[in-house]
């Protein structure tokens, strides 16, 4: 279900989304720095694929990038208007199920077995502050933007093949990446046989599009029940 984002807005959801977005480029410009004069790089890596081997950096850049755009519109209101579909579809495809998707899969491999993620034999060991940065606080950010902004979600088939497609081409990225240098992006990987790997793969894809229409779900609910209070206010007046 799509609802039109002018319909419902106040002037405290517009003020809200005005003060988030601008939150939001100051923090990233701060990432921004931190990335520039801490870079988060392992100096013994040396595979191919550099950082952009691992979804982490695909997330981190995309949410900075997302994130500088959206702060820079925020001082315009009729670029926002402009750019809205074009945010939103962004927004509803690629930063809440990769984001969400980052913390998720990092975690629950950390939770069951640190080395899965982390190599422990690496002289590069992250901070707490860093993996934080990484892979925590960036779920917050979507999570808080899907409760203040009412996004127009694209049309069904439009959306799952999107989602189909970002997740579809990780995983070959990640296979290419094996087959140019023998190196597994996920240590848990090596223990998989082929028949195993393409179940891993089908999962991955799966547990994305799950958090793609947990999205689009959550949106119409919270924006919908919105919208619908609005009206029972404006009729019952």
């Amino acid at each position: 279900m799509t609802f039109d984002h002018k319909e419902y807005k106040t002037g405290f959801s517009m003020i809200s989304e005005t003060y988030f977005y601008k939150t939001m480029l100051l923090y990233h410009l701060y990432v921004t720095l931190y990335r520039f004069l801490f870079p988060m790089v392992n100096k013994d890596d040396h595979y191919f694929g550099g950082d952009w081997k691992y979804l982490t950096h695909w997330n981190a850049m995309v949410q900075i990038f997302y994130y500088l755009f959206n702060g820079i519109l925020a001082f315009d209101s009729k670029w926002k208007e402009n750019f809205f579909k074009i945010k939103s579809y962004i927004f509803s495809c690629l930063v809440f199920p990769l984001a969400g998707f980052v913390t998720a899969m990092f975690w629950t491999l950390y939770s069951i077995n640190p080395s899965l993620v982390i190599d422990p034999n690496s002289k590069y060991q992250e901070t707490a502050w860093l993996n934080h940065m990484k892979h925590t606080f960036v779920i917050f950010w979507p999570v808080g933007e899907l409760l203040i902004v009412n996004h127009i979600y694209p049309p069904s088939i439009i959306g799952s093949l999107s989602a189909f497609f970002v997740s579809a081409l990780y995983m070959l990225w990640v296979h290419i990446i094996y087959f140019v240098d023998n190196f597994w992006v996920y240590p848990i990987l090596e223990n998989f046989g082929l028949f195993q790997r393409l179940m891993f793969c089908c999962a991955i894809i799966g547990f994305y599009q799950v958090l793609y229409l947990i999205g689009k779900v959550a949106n119409s609910y919270i924006h919908g029940n919105k919208i619908r209070f609005k009206k029972l206010v404006l009729d019952s007046v």
